[in-house]
């Protein structure tokens, strides 16, 4: 769902607008977001005027490494210490030249590249919609002797176990080079039979994100693939409304996004050491928190409270700054968004007795000396 918007001022984070219940009362309860950042990201994509540039890219392994492409080509996630003359470090040297409203940061960085091989095949699954058996390397995994149920639950980054160690399946392919991502499936999934096809070629999805996507960068990327010979395979334009209506934003962040809009608090599976760390922080149960309704995803505060996707994101950036998230796992933040706010009624009635109690002082003062005459 699209959030809902308030004339509500971004910046007034105690005490919101409708918070207030009428007839004097206020907000009573704390309240908790999952993943509250994820909203304003998403909106980047979806925004009325919002688009991204694909282009799926290939190259031959032997001439560029999956590490050389992401360090050297395609630059470090922070665009200002990313590597001299790779895409994202030169977008944000030269941003103004390129036509580009603000200098790009760790989140707008201008280009987005697959992580690894694998990687790629998901993007090419979900952002252009190829079909597993279609797709080279899609083909060269099931070749592996890893079926197509475990490939499409591996599109979602499970827990693997390999040389008895378990990691992230994404972390476990991370940089590696084709060839050697189907060494490693055939051996995640014990597939004797399985052969690895050593021909096959690096593939990629790259984009360039909203902020950047303008003609400038455009030629940009293209010109930097031809001299370090990568080549397009097909590109084109997904405009906004097409990423929201068919969630490819939300598969591609799927980590995030899951926790952030797709699923009810009370259906994640936080394990004990996260219940342990909420119930430190905020001196509360993670059941009875659950319990009271306390837990929102990031969607459902924004219906709920009536916040606009930037507005959530301020109050999360405060949330961070007063030390008030926690992390339960991978792309798994809960924080503390909203602080009880006491019933107006109440705190007149305290400030009521607090000045009657102040106007007392000064006779039971006077009142002692004579009580002390009396005392045997």
């Amino acid at each position: 769902e699209r959030p809902h918007h308030t004339t509500q001022r971004a910046g007034d984070l105690n005490t919101p607008k409708h918070e207030t219940m009428g007839c004097g009362q206020s907000r009573n309860t704390d309240g908790y977001v999952i993943n509250g950042f994820y909203m304003s990201m998403r909106e980047k994509f979806v925004a009325k005027d919002a688009s991204i540039y694909y282009m799926m890219v290939e190259w031959d392994e032997k001439e560029l490494s999956w590490e050389d492409f992401r360090g050297k080509v395609l630059g470090a996630t922070d665009p200002e210490t990313a590597t001299a003359g790779s895409l994202r470090k030169t977008i944000f040297d030269k941003y103004q030249d390129l036509g580009l409203k603000s200098e790009p940061n760790v989140g707008d960085n201008g280009v987005h590249a697959s992580a690894s091989p694998f990687e790629g095949l998901c993007e090419r699954l979900n952002w252009g919609g190829v079909k597993l058996g279609d797709d080279e390397f899609g083909k060269a995994i099931l070749e592996a002797g890893v079926d197509e149920k475990t490939v499409m639950s591996w599109t979602k980054d499970p827990q693997v176990v390999h040389d008895g160690k378990g990691a992230s399946l994404f972390d476990t392919f991370e940089d590696k080079d084709a060839s050697q991502c189907l060494t490693l499936a055939k051996d995640i999934v014990k597939a004797e039979e399985g052969k690895v096809n050593v021909g096959v070629k690096n593939a990629a999805f790259v984009f360039i994100k909203p902020h950047a996507n303008v003609e400038a960068v455009q030629k940009l990327v293209k010109e930097k693939f031809e001299e370090v010979k990568i080549t397009i395979t097909k590109e084109g334009t997904i405009e906004g409304a097409e990423i929201d209506k068919k969630l490819l934003i939300d598969n591609h962040y799927y980590a995030i996004a899951n926790k952030a809009k797709l699923t009810q608090p009370k259906d994640l599976v936080v394990p004990e050491s996260g219940k342990k760390k909420f119930e430190d922080a905020f001196g509360l149960k993670w059941e009875d928190a659950l319990k009271g309704q306390l837990v929102l995803n990031a969607a459902e505060a924004c219906k709920k409270y009536k916040l606009d996707a930037n507005e959530l994101n301020e109050r999360w950036a405060k949330a961070k700054k007063d030390k008030k998230i926690i992390k339960f796992g991978g792309g798994f933040y809960c924080a503390k968004v909203f602080e009880a706010v006491a019933p107006k009624a109440t705190t007149e009635k305290a400030e009521k007795k607090k000045a009657e109690e102040a106007k007392k002082a000064p006779e039971e003062a006077k009142k002692a000396p004579e009580e002390a005459k009396k005392a045997p």
